[in-house]
């Protein structure tokens, strides 16, 4: 089980997200930050194939391009998951998977994929 609560950095600014629910296979983790929404989801499935989710969304209201005197719901989300055999290969091969993935993935390469480099 994971620690209540869990730390992300958003903009270089850490946030601390308090656990709002859980069951036997996800758990939800939450902070409104001055009407800014982030919410964790970790969640698994160890069925006929493993697969373990990490989703962060970032939900906000901004200025809405067609009438700025207006704001609008804006929302994004980032999600990871790592699915594997139930046999052959091990959790720690997973693990390596996913530390070489969040490796290459740094800032300036997020940035070129959220750009639609490929």
């Amino acid at each position: 089980m994971l620690s209540d609560p869990q730390s992300v950095t958003y903009a270089a600014v850490a946030k601390s997200l308090a656990k709002t629910g859980s069951d036997s296979e996800s758990s939800t983790y939450r902070l409104n930050d001055a009407g800014t929404i982030y919410t964790l989801v970790v969640s698994h499935a160890f069925k006929r194939r493993n697969r373990a989710v990490a989703r962060l969304t970032r939900d906000s209201y901004v200025t809405d391009p067609l009438v700025p005197a207006n704001s609008i719901a804006a929302g994004m989300s980032a999600t990871v998951t790592v699915d594997f055999p139930t046999a052959g290969i091990l959790p720690s091969d997973a693990q390596n998977l996913v530390n070489a993935l969040t490796g290459w993935l740094v800032s300036a390469t997020a940035l070129k994929l959220i750009n639609g480099e490929t």
